[in-house]
């Protein structure tokens, strides 16, 4: 049984440079949209205070197994918890860690839009050109023009034509959806900005509806298990919380399509992980994994309202994992070694 390492709060003077190795990356403000992105977590201290040094080293590791880029403060990664000033700083700390703006996607959807204007300019000043902007998600029952208004008002403050947009369609959660009468409205007041879209309806319909209604966007189902599906169709990939656990699995669903294989048995094989870890509130299963193949406690915590998961469930997912033959990918594989 492994020994599972608790840390508590930054002491006072500690180095925060990670002691992983990773292929070098190029910075670049040029994004391309489409492949493996992973919505990634976000750990944090005792105090819930955001670990900077656990996130620079989960999103290398990610981005060096598999992962074209991250989503930075999406759902999995617990976006409404943190505050605008939270979210800059952590997007800064990234980048000092060498991570390319190339490869971040940042979330910046809240219900107030000065905070969306606030981090989305901060992002490209920053060198940053993508965002995931989910609908202001407080009021209900708003109409096409309310909506378009907001979304438009953001845009025109930050004044960046080459700022490009993946509208977040995710009702269940945000209970706002994204309609077509909205996306056409914004497609006809910003053009080429609105880029594509995550749909985390969880409903083939829905996703290739989006697909053959817009052939020209980005749209990216938000589970994997719709991966293979959607490229046949004229997808861009996945923004799927898995990826946080099984980066290069998913990536070889999408390698081998882009080849032209056979990519039906590495979907099945990326299914059967979706499928566990859908048995648990998503975010708190994929911090247990990592708590438990790390060995280290520190990734079971969540800021609060939401909630570890329990001793029990953890024990049944693990279990479930290890039945199914998972295994992450190695912390201290150097990819240039290979």
């Amino acid at each position: 049984m492994k020994t599972i390492i608790e840390r508590e709060t930054p002491e006072s003077g500690e180095s925060t440079c990670s002691d992983r190795y990773f292929e070098p990356r190029t910075k670049s403000s040029q994004i391309e949209l489409k492949g493996v992105w992973a919505p990634c977590l976000t750990p944090v201290w005792s105090d819930y205070s955001i670990d900077h040094e656990r996130l620079s080293q989960h999103v290398n590791w990610l981005l060096s197994n598999g992962c074209h880029g991250v989503v930075l403060f999406g759902t999995t990664g617990e976006a409404a918890s943190f505050s605008a000033d939270e979210r800059m700083q952590a997007l800064e700390s990234l980048l000092e860690s060498g991570v390319s703006p190339s490869e971040i996607i940042l979330g910046n959807g809240f219900p107030s839009i000065t905070d969306s204007i606030e981090v989305t300019r901060h992002a490209v000043s920053l060198g940053c050109r993508a965002v995931l902007m989910i609908p202001p998600f407080y009021f209900k029952n708003l109409s096409t023009v309310g909506l378009a208004t907001s979304f438009q008002h953001v845009l025109d403050k930050i004044d960046c034509p080459d700022l490009r947009v993946l509208l977040y369609h995710f009702p269940r959660m945000s209970t706002v959806p994204i309609s077509y009468p909205l996306i056409d409205s914004l497609i006809k007041s910003h053009g080429a900005m609105i880029a594509g879209l995550k749909d985390s309806s969880g409903e083939w319909e829905s996703v290739i509806g989006f697909i053959q209604r817009y052939p020209d966007f980005s749209v990216f189902p938000g589970t994997d298990t719709f991966l293979l599906q959607g490229l046949n169709f004229g997808g861009a990939g996945t923004i799927t919380a898995t990826a946080d656990i099984n980066p290069n699995g998913i990536r070889h669903v999408y390698d081998l399509w882009r080849r032209g294989d056979d990519a039906e048995d590495a979907q099945s094989k990326a299914n059967v992980v979706r499928m566990i870890i859908s048995r648990y509130p998503l975010a708190a299963a994929l911090k247990a994994v990592h708590a438990h193949l790390r060995s280290d406690l520190s990734w079971n915590r969540l800021r609060p309202p939401l909630e570890p998961l329990s001793t029990n469930e953890q024990t049944e997912l693990m279990e479930s994992l290890c039945e199914a033959g998972f295994a992450l990918a190695d912390f201290d594989h150097n990819p240039a070694d290979d």
